[in-house]
């Protein structure tokens, strides 16, 4: 926000320097960026009138002009083209000094004597988009009749500061004249003086009217006429204000409304009414492919998604952004139509954004304006009209509004605050406060209840309210205190502690841990043939860097295989590597997150079995009960007949194969690779941390080898799982120690060799009872399994 103090001026008593203030603004929160003193380098130039002009006697190109600075006549010599006998004009006299550190000096000019220099606006640091282009090339004419001899600065009205201040999001009602003078006014506890709103309405009924047609883009919408317009260029402080607050004048109508929206922060419009093709105005979406030529000579496409003003058949403004170049102001303008509107903020925000767009009223609609401010605003501009006479002021005015502004009333202690803050304020001193920000204030037994004015939309909750009366009474005053507390112990979580075990175990077998980007590819999991529905329900990103981070990962299977894709790229002739990350679900009203392992290994000497031991390794560190391996022929990401199922206590916990050739080329991998992934939640929900203790046996135990012969695709769980059943509870241990197929053994079998060991818990066993339960067991064997003793 810049702000012009001279402007500000105008409605509060600013006693203190420029520094001063500017930094007693900063201390109550609303920042000071920089502070500049406008003619602070320009001494010694004062007004002049041109007398005579006559041609230089020894020059073709000069003139010498004669000057009246009051006081006295002054001779000067120039080659500025544009003067004329009667003009006003900035002159530097003998000793004057100028922006960039420029002096002037009497001299000798061909012969006659030069007693100083005109300025043009770059001499007096006048910047020239701010200046009409008959005056750029030339020395400056100022308007009117200023009195001669009077100091430049005060005739131009560069004699003050303007502070830029730094405003935070939430303070849109700081983004106008009047929003700072009620800030300064808390901060320097100065009253405010409020512009006038008074109107005569002389001229006839308003004939205009309007309706919103889409309400939830305009909460309200105003219209007030005027008649009997005198198009001329704006009285000399409208424009250094204007000029000031970085607005290049225009007219004086299309001033106005600038002048206001700095003002009130409540952007205004203006159409000639003469344009228009019928006096009902509506507000309604733009329809897709529609455009319009704004006010930039710019024809804009539209959306459906824009907000637009018409007349009936033209779209004579887009809404809250810029008006079109149809109803334009020009110097032919005598009928006014002055609208003022509450748009929605994140439509204007998108309309800009898509448009590529941004003007000083979406600036202010983006940030958000609150409804009442349009018919202050709109009173305001209709005022300075009747005052500066250039208008007649219809009777009446159009107001469509769809809901009136709700200001919360927030209900604390004086406890609340001060052992929140830190001090030890008194009901009266916090209440003072309050009024400072002209928030109204009730006491209610130890409770206060207060509602901020209407401008300061930022304020909802108690949490608003320590603010405001922490930066009023002064950060700076409240004095620092250790922290005091009790200090508890910090603490993981079990599912912290589970992963730093499972972590540690994958570490312990072998594998490195790797780390990898959440966002990814909704390509990858087709590449890795991952067909589920939950695999391909992706959280997809609002705005993606690009397509290879559009989504949020389902799997980490397809981000190993990239990294076993490089690793093998690069020519490591061995990989073994997990990751614990987090995957991404849509779930019913937010997305879902689900913790995975995926381990995956390579290399001259792995294969299934290896991967499968390193597995077994964790889960033994993890202390899970004896695992189930269960072929599976039909997941489209393992080759078929090398992939099973992981069981633990019936439950499927994972599953572990070697990856399918299709799937390696997909990742352009020319090598053997064996992948495993763990289902977490299920491994979590099973875990016990807790260690039991179990006593040391207090009888022997015996030990028997069997050794059988079975058909070659005969799975040992199941030969295990028999060997259970028909234990008796008395089997302690099952060991399959040797798997033979050879000369000794017949085609199409194999031998498989285990040993067992047998314990009682309360008694030494006997040889026949070990002979019984052995017997069953080969029985049960031979009866399932054609399974024959060798």
């Amino acid at each position: 926000m810049i702000l012009p103090l001279k402007w500000l001026r105008d409605y509060i008593d600013i006693d203190i320097t420029p520094e001063e203030f500017a930094d007693a603004m900063t201390l109550t929160g609303t920042k000071a960026e920089t502070l500049e003193y406008l003619g602070k380098e320009i001494e010694n130039v004062v007004v002049g009138k041109v007398l005579e002009i006559e041609k230089h006697p020894d020059a073709d190109k000069l003139t010498v002009v004669q000057i009246d600075i009051g006081t006295e006549k002054k001779q000067i010599i120039t080659a500025a083209t544009n003067l004329k006998i009667g003009d006003y004009i900035p002159v530097a006299l003998h000793n004057a000094k100028l922006p960039g550190g420029v002096k002037i000096k009497r001299g000798n000019m061909r012969g006659v004597m030069s007693e100083g220099m005109f300025c043009s606006h770059n001499e007096l640091g006048i910047d020239s988009k701010y200046v009409s282009e008959e005056l750029k090339n030339g020395i400056y004419i100022l308007n009117g009749e200023p009195t001669l001899g009077a100091d430049i600065c005060d005739v131009l009205q560069l004699n003050d500061a303007i502070v830029e201040f730094e405003l935070t999001a939430n303070r849109p009602d700081c983004n106008s004249i009047l929003g700072m003078a009620m800030e300064a006014s808390a901060t320097i506890n100065k009253p405010v003086a409020l512009p006038s709103l008074e109107l005569k309405e002389s001229g006839k009924e308003i004939s205009v009217n309007a309706d919103v047609q889409s309400p939830e883009m305009c909460n309200r919408y105003m219209l007030r006429e005027v008649t009997n317009v005198k198009i001329a260029p704006s009285p000399y402080y409208i424009q250094r204000r204007l000029i000031e607050a970085g607005i290049r004048p225009i007219n004086n109508i299309v001033d106005l409304t600038n002048y206001v929206m700095v003002e009130y922060g409540q952007p205004l419009h203006a159409f000639d009414y003469d344009k228009l093709s019928s006096n009902h105005i509506t507000v309604k979406n733009a329809e897709t492919g529609e455009s319009c030529i704004t006010l930039d000579g710019e024809e804009r496409k539209l959306d459906s998604s824009m907000v637009t003003i018409r007349d009936g058949k033209n779209i004579i403004a887009l809404g809250g952004v810029m008006g079109s170049l149809c109803s334009e102001i020009d110097e032919n303008t005598t009928h006014v139509v002055l609208e003022s509107a509450n748009f929605d903020t994140d439509t204007i925000r998108a309309t800009s954004k898509k448009l590529g767009l941004r003007s000083d009223a979406s600036a202010r609609f983006e940030k958000g304006i609150d409804t009442m401010r349009c018919e202050k605003a709109l009173d305001r501009i209709c005022h300075l009209i009747e005052e500066m006479k250039i208008g007649t002021v219809c009777k009446g005015k159009c107001d469509v509004i769809k809901q009136e502004t709700i200001i919360p009333k927030i209900r604390f202690t004086v406890k609340r605050i001060n052992e929140t803050i830190g001090i030890d304020l008194t009901t009266s001193e916090l209440i003072n406060i309050l009024n400072k920000l002209q928030f109204v204030t009730e006491e209610e037994g130890d409770t206060l209840i207060t509602q901020a004015p209407v401008y300061r939309t930022d304020i909802e909750k108690t949490a608003d309210i320590i603010e405001e009366i922490s930066r009023i009474y002064g950060f700076n005053k409240i004095m620092s205190t250790p922290v005091t507390g009790e200090i508890i112990p910090a603490k993981k979580s079990s599912q912290r502690i589970y992963e730093d075990e499972i972590k540690h175990a994958a570490i312990k077998n072998g594998f490195t841990e790797i780390l990898t980007y959440s966002f990814v590819s909704p390509q990858g999991v087709k590449k890795a043939q991952l067909f589920s529905e939950k695999e391909n329900n992706f959280v997809k990103l609002l705005n993606p860097l690009g397509e290879e981070t559009s989504v949020m990962r389902t799997s980490l299977i397809p981000n190993m295989l990239e990294i076993v894709s490089t690793n093998a790229a690069h020519k490591n002739d061995f990989f073994s590597g997990y990751e614990f990350g987090n995957l991404f679900f849509h779930g019913q009203e937010t997305p879902q997150e689900e913790k995975s392992f995926v381990a995956a290994i390579y290399g001259k000497e792995e294969d299934f079995f290896t991967l499968k031991s390193r597995i077994e390794g964790i889960l033994d560190m993890l202390s899970y009960s004896e695992r189930k391996y269960i072929p599976n022929k039909l997941h489209s990401l393992f080759h078929p007949g090398r992939c099973a199922d992981i069981y633990i206590d019936g439950v499927l916990v994972g599953i572990m194969g070697e990856v399918h050739p299709n799937v390696l080329k997909n990742f352009d991998i020319k090598k053997k690779v064996y992948l495993c992934q763990l289902n977490i939640p299920q491994l979590y929900d099973m875990f016990n941390i807790t260690i039991k203790y179990k006593q040391i046996p207090k009888f022997p135990a015996m030990k028997r080898d069997i050794a059988l012969v079975v058909d070659k695709k005969q799975y040992v769980s199941d030969i295990e799982s028999i060997i259970r059943e028909n234990g008796e509870n008395i089997i302690e241990q099952i060991e399959l120690f040797d798997v033979y197929q050879g000369d000794q053994v017949e085609e199409g079998k194999k031998s498989v060799a285990y040993s067992i060991v047998y314990r009682k818990k309360d008694a030494t066993l006997t040889d026949e009872e070990v002979n019984v339960v052995q017997e069953r067991i080969l029985n049960a064997l031979r009866e399932k399994l054609n399974a024959v003793l060798r």
